[in-house]
């Protein structure tokens, strides 16, 4: 038992520092790891040499993380200086006049397209503010939001949670996208459902049930299939423009054109028009057409060699726990890695907007102090929490907490699994971040139990992507935006029922899963 404290005691200190302290993710973080260098180094065997090249791989995995983080976030900015996030977002209201269909329209689709380009919150920062001037209030509006976008979190934000559980865990991504995908067909479906809820209770769910069906069906059948390809970097963005597609095709619609206030009046002039919406949206058309041409044979396998990475030796404690060496981990590839992908679709992009006069150099140069205020606080964040959970996971840390948890749990664990990566979002704020923590634990453990440990990292970051609707950061901006500051209590009151009803429903799902499905790894 003392063993087992101990070598959980960095995830005790993070969560104390973050919860209870108030202390920010890097501050947190980099305590966190010291007490994991200290514990490692003292009570488990891990010599200096063991613990320098863990927080080494602690730095390249951060590398390919944050580079999506940076390229994504300088696209969604360079979008954002031009005007066209609000002719986007307020063209899309225009597509249907059902009250009820508008608010999925919104608060479940579009949210899901936002955050699959944006993340950080954005989605909700937009929507909840949406739905209001549609009509709705204001607690409906940010509830709405911050349940209605949880599905698109894992294959958001260019997939950067999803590589980074595939980095954790050490399941390819071809292997892990499509379970990944199967993972979230229901928990899709069942936000619909919450969101329908949420909008007209029982009622609205009677009535947009089964539109929500074939909707949340076809957003997550487009996510999985897309993933399942290997292009998770736009699974959710196709899956959550299927949706938008869908619902207003369903919907009794009036189209208006109209010029949102603070519109670039290049973009906005003839709003509703193909023209305009088509530029708004060039750079991510450009990152599709990029991104089809990258899963090419021939293109696939002449940019293959290219990538770049570093080999690490294989290490063991004074206490004879083995760790296996590394050949080029966490390779970034030329044009298999998103960052290059979404840094030549920002270029393209960024062309065209300056051909069509939507952008100079000023405006350039505020996108990216945009970047650079969203980006680095994350990026510090991140390289903290990864260098400390492969401390953890280097000195055995890892491993012996995980067979505290399957001695406890037992053949339960699937059910209790999502449940931790709600935990870990909740804690940090982020999907990656849950993936981070919790990924290579919740893989041992699975190992520890005779489970799939594939299956069970996908309710991992399932379990964490729907946490994000409860997760204090966002909870605090959904209020801001929608005018309740002081009444935050009440929207995570409202969200925290439907958020575990669901994350229940996926431990169950989990739990029939790896009685049915032979699954390896």
């Amino acid at each position: 038992m003392v063993r087992w404290l101990l070598a959980s005691s960095p995830l005790f200190v993070l969560l104390f520092t973050l919860l209870k302290l108030k202390w920010k993710a890097k501050d947190a973080g980099a305590t966190a790891l010291i007490v994991a260098l200290l514990i490692g180094g003292i009570a488990f065997g891990g010599q200096i040499p063991l613990l320098a090249i863990a927080c080494a791989k602690g730095m390249s995995l951060t590398l390919f993380v944050v580079l999506i983080i940076w390229t994504s976030g300088f696209m969604y900015q360079m979008v954002s200086q031009t005007g066209s996030v609000p002719v986007i977002s307020k063209w899309m209201t225009t597509l249907s006049n059902d009250r009820l269909m508008l608010g999925l329209l919104v608060g479940w689709c579009l949210t899901g397209v936002i955050q699959a380009v944006a993340g950080y919150g954005v989605p909700v920062a937009v929507c909840a503010p949406l739905m209001i001037a549609a009509g709705f209030e204001p607690l409906t509006a940010a509830v709405a939001s911050l349940v209605g976008h949880a599905w698109a979190i894992s294959f958001g934000s260019m997939a950067s949670s999803f590589y980074t559980l595939t980095l954790s865990t050490k399941i390819p991504p071809e292997i892990t996208g499509h379970w990944v995908g199967l993972t979230f067909i229901v928990p899709t479906i069942l936000t619909g459902m919450a969101v329908a809820h949420i909008l007209e209770g029982w009622e609205g769910v009677r009535k947009g049930f089964a539109k929500v069906v074939i909707v949340g069906a076809a957003m997550s059948s487009v996510q999985w299939f897309v993933a399942k390809m290997g292009s998770a970097q736009v699974a959710a963005l196709l899956g959550s423009l299927a949706g938008v597609g869908l619902v207003a095709f369903m919907s009794p619609r009036e189209r208006k054109a109209e010029t949102p206030a603070g519109a670039a009046p290049h973009v906005a002039q003839g709003l509703g028009s193909a023209t305009s919406i088509h530029l708004a949206l060039a750079p991510y058309y450009a990152l599709l057409i990029i991104t089809l041409i990258s899963q090419i044979g021939p293109v696939k396998a002449f940019f293959k060699p290219y990538r770049l990475g570093v080999n690490y030796p294989a290490m063991t404690t004074t206490q004879g726990y083995e760790v296996a060496a590394e050949k080029a981990y966490a390779a970034i590839g030329l044009f298999s890695h998103p960052a290059p992908l979404i840094t030549l679709a920002s270029v393209i992009g960024l062309f065209v907007y300056i051909r069509k006069g939507l952008l100079g150099g000023d405006k350039v140069r505020l996108a990216w102090k945009a970047t650079v205020k969203q980006s680095w606080p994350t990026t510090l964040g991140v390289l903290t929490m990864v260098m400390m959970a492969l401390v953890m996971n280097d000195t055995g840390m890892t491993s012996e907490m995980a067979s505290g948890v399957a001695r406890v749990a037992g053949p339960l664990f699937p059910v209790v699994s999502p449940f931790i990566g709600v935990l870990g979002c909740f804690m940090t704020g982020s999907n990656t971040n849950a993936n981070i923590l919790f990924g290579s634990f919740q893989m041992e453990t699975a190992k520890t139990l005779g489970l799939s440990a594939t299956l069970i990292a996908g309710s991992q970051t399932a379990g964490a992507s729907l946490a994000s609707s409860i997760a204090p950061a966002k909870v605090l901006l959904g209020s801001s935006t929608s005018g309740l500051s002081g009444r935050e209590d009440e929207v995570l009151k409202k969200c925290l029922p439907y958020c575990m009803f669901i994350v229940l429903m996926l431990g169950i799902q989990t739990l029939i899963a790896t009685w049915t499905l032979t699954v390896t790894p």
